[in-house]
């Protein structure tokens, strides 16, 4: 009942979002910024874009969370109780405890799974996920401004830039290559490697693979329509933006793309990544190694940080742009799908939880005082 009352908030507060955006915008005055003119109903349709992407992915979970609520009453079906949870060892052929007795499973279900008391996607999903693609690339057929007033580093950007960009151009062409490469692999470890060779070739449960495979694409639709959309709203020149007035013909310079640093796209999605790779490796058993489902999270999270430096490296980013892409990233990698999916926070699979021991446990307390020393054995029997 706890996640389920968390999950209504949260759409409470993207209704509210929607609501307040929508007073907000009605009746302003067009703008003017550095002689180009931006109507402030372009900035109302990317604003409202915005939360309405956010909702488009939060609104299943809501509808889930009155149906499930009415399941988890006296009587409802297909519900795990607490103390399960701190019971169940995996083993090769060892039955699942969350998962109750069906037709379709009469003995109980054994490997990889989807737990029952996780949320499964469904017709919403099948729905928003073509919207959210179909907003993506309509986005892109929104120029960016090609004017800006936000040319400025703000707090420690300008410190930053000074220590990690790099002098030559062809220095910071390989940084740029190198995020590339780091953007292509934070899809490709998610998507083919965890959902297809290690789930459903490997492991043997399609079902799992498809759970997975729907909530990796939701994530990323998620970040990349809230990054196009923000870049659109705040139009922050690039670091390397100034150079463009001593040669407007320069490599990168015209068709408002000096104008689209806010937030690094990279970082976000590499984020998203990892945040995927976390969450599933922390619920999951996917290797059937500890050691190994947590260090593709935390060589994801490597990864990512070093992405983010590439593009301040590359002078494509300032470090306030890499942060905040990072923090969407991991709200669109990690948390949603933990708190919609997965239900809780774990650092451990299930599978992974050793089972509870009766032994008995002792400690040795040093005890010194101005006479003495002495010791005492205290344990639990």
């Amino acid at each position: 009942m706890q996640v389920l009352e968390r999950e209504g908030r949260v759409c409470s507060v993207v209704g509210l979002c929607l609501l307040r955006s929508a007073r907000s915008g009605a009746g302003s005055p067009p703008t003017r910024s550095g002689g180009h003119v931006a109507t402030a109903g372009r900035a109302r349709a990317l604003f409202l874009a915005f939360f309405v992407a956010l909702a488009l992915s939060l609104s299943p979970q809501c509808a889930f969370a009155q149906a499930a609520t009415a399941g988890a009453q006296p009587g409802g079906a297909d519900r795990a109780t607490p103390q399960q949870s701190s019971q169940y060892d995996f083993a090769p052929g060892e039955i699942c405890p969350f998962c109750t007795i069906t037709p379709q499973y009469p003995e109980g279900e054994v490997g990889l799974h989807w737990h029952r008391h996780w949320s499964r996607v469904g017709t919403w999903e099948y729905v928003t996920l073509p919207v959210l693609a179909a907003a993506s690339v309509g986005l892109q057929f929104i120029p960016p401004d090609q004017d800006s007033n936000w040319t400025r580093p703000v707090l420690f950007d300008g410190a930053v830039r000074d220590a990690l960009r790099l002098g030559s151009p062809g220095a910071r062409g390989t940084a740029k290559t190198i995020s590339d490469v780091l953007l292509i692999g934070s899809f490709v470890q998610p998507y083919l490697v965890d959902t297809f060779f290690v789930s459903w070739w490997g492991r043997k449960a399609p079902l799992v693979a498809w759970q997975m495979f729907v909530i990796n694409s939701q994530a990323y639709a998620l970040t990349v329509v809230l990054n196009a959309a923000t870049k659109r709203l705040t139009s922050r020149a690039r670091p390397w933006a100034s150079s463009c007035e001593a040669e407007p013909t320069a490599e990168g310079c015209g068709g408002g793309q000096q104008f689209t640093s806010f937030y690094s796209g990279h970082a976000a999605v590499t984020a998203t990544g990892a945040g995927l790779l976390c969450a599933h490796h922390t619920q999951l058993s996917l290797y059937r190694n500890p050691l190994l489902d947590t260090g593709t999270c935390l060589a994801a999270v490597l990864g990512t940080a070093v992405t983010g430096a590439m593009r301040i490296a590359a002078d494509n980013h300032w470090a306030s742009d890499v942060i905040v892409g990072h923090f969407m990233g991991y709200l669109s990698g990690y948390l949603l799908p933990t708190l919609l999916y997965y239900k809780e926070f774990r650092t451990t699979p299930h599978e992974d939880e050793p089972p509870p021991s009766d032994a008995p446990v002792f400690a040795l307390l040093p005890m010194i005082t101005d006479k003495s020393a002495q010791a005492m054995l205290v344990g639990s029997f």
